[in-house]
């Protein structure tokens, strides 16, 4: 049917997010703009927080990253049939588990963080082809459908839990490329840099040829439209460095068109713990067999 021809073009966008890291959705520093708009293509990404409260930093990154990770190794927190996760550990064990450093207060934060996050929209919107037809398609979807946030609770017996969107299910289910939990831990204190590590996670997983990712599509996938150039690459360029001091085996080419990123192996197999480990992860940009595509 035709009004469901843009909903599945819509869905089918979102599920495949591999090339846009979930975490990415929110701000590496609490700003005071209504919302965060980012292009792919045709597609339109709005993110949009309830009442202007952002959640924003290493946070929510890591907590997801914490999400994905009891997904993937099939954690006892994880009911897989009523998409939830129970978190039955003390709040200490959480911190640690999630490459958070414990401190007084911290529950708080972290409860609001989460509290922020369930209230997160995120809208996509794209024109598509149905039968001939050009439509316009638009979509608002979670990341949490709910949650109860105990954390700071002096009663323990109270569990923090949440249940997972659809959206949110889906993406850390089906599009799942393994990460390094100690390259994530090493970029802990840098919410971008991790959010170029996941990126360039997914950008080399498979990758057969060399590509060039051009500095006006980093920008509107790390940054701003309104960010000067000048101001993005420099910042860009700084976590990036973070990202190859953790990942000794990227290969990546930095010029004046953009990024070059060069087949590169899992960073599951990286040897930065071998301090005989040869870094080459910047090479020459004359490389040949250079394909420039967007990247979204």
């Amino acid at each position: 049917m035709i009004y469901n021809s843009g909903e599945d073009k819509l869905l089918k966008f979102a599920y495949n997010l591999k090339l846009i890291p979930i975490v990415d959705v929110f701000p590496i520093v609490n700003t005071g703009t209504e919302f965060l708009e980012k292009r792919s293509g045709t597609v339109t990404i709005n993110i949009a927080p309830a009442r202007g409260k952002w959640a924003y930093g290493k946070i929510p990154r890591l907590i997801l990253l914490y999400l994905r990770s009891l997904i993937i190794e099939r954690s006892e927190k994880v009911d897989f049939d009523k998409k939830t996760i129970v978190f039955n550990e003390s709040f200490r064990s959480f911190c640690k588990h999630a490459g958070l450093t414990y401190y007084g207060g911290l529950a708080e934060k972290v409860d609001e963080m989460l509290n922020r996050m369930l209230n997160t929209t995120i809208q996509f919107s794209g024109r598509f082809d149905a039968r001939g037809e050009r439509i316009l398609a638009v979509g608002n979807y979670r990341i949490f459908d709910y949650g109860e946030f105990h954390f700071h609770d002096v009663d323990t017996s109270r569990k923090t839990y949440i249940k997972l969107s659809d959206l949110l299910w889906r993406i850390l289910t089906e599009n799942c490329v393994p990460l390094d939990r100690g390259i994530v831990a090493q970029l802990g204190r840098s919410p971008r840099a991790l959010d170029i590590y996941q990126w360039l996670a997914y950008r080399t997983y498979a990758l057969k040829k060399p590509v060039v990712v051009s500095w006006e599509n980093l920008r509107s996938q790390f940054d701003s439209a309104d960010t000067p150039m000048y101001s993005f690459r420099r910042r860009f360029c700084r976590s990036l460095e973070k990202v190859s001091d953790a990942w000794p085996e990227l290969v990546i080419s930095v010029g004046e068109k953009g990024l070059t990123v060069y087949p590169t192996g899992s960073s599951l197999t990286s040897g930065r713990r071998k301090q005989n480990t040869p870094k080459q992860r910047v090479v020459s940009s004359a490389r040949k067999s250079v394909a420039t595509e967007n990247p979204f």
